[in-house]
């Protein structure tokens, strides 16, 4: 395994704190801390309020800083491919390894796009509503994780 982003589980709450409370400016505020909180929200949540929490919090994190932005489909689409995937690792598997697999796997925003093409996700309508993929669905096999991947 890579060298791990996240080294317990206080440096994921620590990034899930700073989010909730609006401390990350929003440069700070990567694609890998949006994987961290929303593995922490599907992780110790059920799914809908894992969903529930990260889209308020994406809501509140935009308008603390005056922004504009707030993507539906893109937001439910990352929470459903990580959740698929989480939901495929073994149970005895640490929070940590499940966070830092996560994150080594998806760790490219560019994923989304061999889900979705670039005009169907960037739609006014998308931005709104969630909209399924439209060039392959976000299906079980995500969670293919290989077995020198899995720390206990």
């Amino acid at each position: 395994m890579a060298e791990a982003f996240l080294e317990n589980e206080d440096a994921i709450r620590e990034v899930v704190q700073k989010f909730e409370a609006c401390q990350y400016a929003p440069e700070e505020f990567t694609h890998t801390h949006h994987l961290t909180v929303a593995c922490w929200y599907l992780c110790t949540l059920d799914r809908p309020e894992a969903f529930v929490r990260m889209r308020s919090g994406l809501k509140r994190f935009i308008a603390h800083y005056g922004k504009q932005g707030y993507h539906e489909t893109i937001t439910r689409f990352w929470m459903e491919l990580l959740a698929a995937y989480l939901e495929g690792l073994p149970a005895e598997m640490s929070l940590v390894s499940k966070v830092n697999c996560a994150v080594e796997r998806y760790g490219s925003k560019q994923i989304l796009f061999s889900y979705y093409t670039r005009e169907r996700v960037m739609s006014d309508a998308a931005k709104r509503d969630w909209i399924a993929p439209d060039l392959q669905s976000i299906g079980a096999s995500q969670n293919i994780l290989p077995a020198d991947k899995v720390e206990i």
